[in-house]
């Protein structure tokens, strides 16, 4: 699959490196342009590209991997998604950790008007930078939460993590789910592990 990744931060890099695990080509891009990320090309394997973030929008699945604040403008980039799907990793902090209240919506649903006609998954903000490459010390895969409003996106989504030692785990729709995997939801900063018994 092509995996758009918006942001080269802490996050997206881990997710960058995580997904070209699988047989995927990643475009990897940041606001500051392709060039920008040349002088890393080192860090990544050569199924990672660096493009300008308007390419990386248009991929099949796009990773949203910038700060909260910055996110409903990055989308609003394209008019129509065309039920192309969108993982939301944000999570509502400004720049300086201070909540953002987007009450009545939950974050993910802000996300989710601000990418018109795009299928919505919220995952990964959950788990600690280091712990996003489902990695896991001994046995065991590495817990997933997931939400999403459509049922074929969140199937998509779990066969896509799977091979990549994530046992993914779905919280139900944007609302709910969502509303449990926020900022201060419960969920923040966790990172378990799935043991067979």
């Amino acid at each position: 699959m092509k995996i758009g990744i918006i942001g080269a931060g802490t996050v997206g890099t881990v997710l960058a490196k995580t997904f070209a695990r699988g047989d995927h080509r990643i475009k990897l891009s940041r606001h500051s342009g392709a060039a920008s990320l040349a002088t890393r090309r080192a860090e990544f394997a050569a199924n990672v590209v660096f493009v300008e973030v308007a390419e990386a929008l248009q991929q099949p699945l796009v990773i949203l991997a910038v700060p909260f604040e910055q996110a409903p403008a990055v989308l609003a980039q394209v008019a129509d998604y065309k039920q192309r799907i969108v993982v939301d990793v944000t999570n509502q902090f400004t720049a300086d950790f201070k909540k953002i209240k987007t009450a009545p919506l939950t974050g993910s649903e802000v996300i989710a008007r601000a990418a018109n006609n795009a299928r919505v998954i919220k995952a990964f903000n959950t788990i600690p930078p280091e712990f996003m490459d489902g990695h896991v010390d001994g046995p065991g895969k590495r817990v997933l939460f997931y939400a999403g409003d459509d049922i074929a996106a969140k199937k998509e989504f779990a066969a896509l993590v799977r091979p990549l030692n994530f046992r993914p785990v779905n919280l139900g729709k944007l609302r709910h789910g969502g509303s449990v995997m926020q900022v201060g939801g419960g969920l923040g900063n966790t990172h378990f592990v799935q043991i067979e018994e």
